[in-house]
């Protein structure tokens, strides 16, 4: 079968791979979504991988599912803390080889409308990472560094839910309205907000980090008595909850486009050209 593989150094190009064994079931993907940790990925040291974890794919019976990315036991004391992604089973692929593939073993899914187009069923995930996110977000004021595509998801639900929320961006394309004073929380979506994101918390505040932002101050931290909280990924109870809530939430139109153009929709990610770019084989 045909597959975007990370090459020897780090570049990604269309091949044929054997199609996939192990658990679960096999699936035929229909569209999956290019996640800024999938570009982190290209490098030497992820040569032969098959990137891509947003994925919408058909089962036997002609359903069209969001695929779960990852499992936690939800047992364990790090599930009932909360802490879903660093539990001991969370490391293990529930997607294998990867969503830029024709075809997939699957673990775990759910049911998408049958109205959708596919590229909408990709956002079950971001979304679900966001949701997880925003359980650790107070009430009031909140900063997004970072508007892309997953700072747009915050704001989305952040204000949903009635928080007062403001955005900033180094693309002035992408920026929002900026902060008129001191915020209660900021989400930090995108590399080098830290600064920005802590000059602009209250004493007291609470700092999200969902993105590698840069090194954050211990003092500023100390002195401020800020709440510094991390979160990455999605567990699998948020996703029933995200595909419920894609129903209600306005979310840009991503750039759809065949893997055959991949280097494409890359360079357009890269270049901050397309808010989302989906891949559909």
């Amino acid at each position: 079968m045909r597959a975007v593989v990370v090459g020897p150094e780090g570049e990604p190009a269309l091949d044929d791979v054997p199609e996939p064994d192990g658990p679960g079931q096999l699936v035929r993907v229909v569209a999956c979504g290019l996640c800024g940790s999938d570009v982190e990925k290209l490098d030497r040291t992820h040569s032969g991988l098959v990137l891509g974890h947003e994925v919408v794919a058909e089962l036997d019976d002609g359903r069209r599912v969001a695929l779960v990315h990852h499992a936690s036991c939800g047992a364990c004391e790090r599930c009932l803390a909360g802490h879903e992604s660093i539990c001991e089973r969370f490391s293990a692929p529930t997607i294998r080889p990867g969503g830029f593939a024709e075809r997939v073993h699957a673990q775990g899914w759910v049911d998408l409308p049958e109205d959708w187009p596919d590229w909408r069923g990709t956002m079950a995930e971001p979304l679900a990472c966001v949701l997880r996110g925003a359980t650790r977000l107070p009430r009031g004021r909140v900063l997004i560094v970072g508007n892309g595509f997953i700072g747009r998801l915050f704001g989305a639900v952040l204000a949903r839910r009635g928080n007062d929320v403001f955005a900033v961006d180094v693309d002035p394309r992408r920026a929002g309205p900026p902060p008129d004073g001191p915020v209660q929380a900021a989400v930090l979506c995108g590399r080098g907000g830290v600064d920005t994101g802590l000059s602009a918390v209250e004493p007291g505040g609470t700092v999200l980090v969902f993105a590698d932002a840069g090194e954050i101050s211990a003092a500023d931290v100390y002195r401020r008595e800020l709440t510094v909280v991390g979160t990455r990924s999605a567990a699998p109870p948020y996703m029933p909850e995200a595909v419920a809530l894609l129903h209600e939430l306005e979310v840009p139109e991503p750039v759809v486009l065949p893997l055959e153009r991949f280097a494409e929709g890359l360079e357009l990610h890269r270049r901050r050209d397309a808010l989302k770019v989906v891949f559909t084989p």
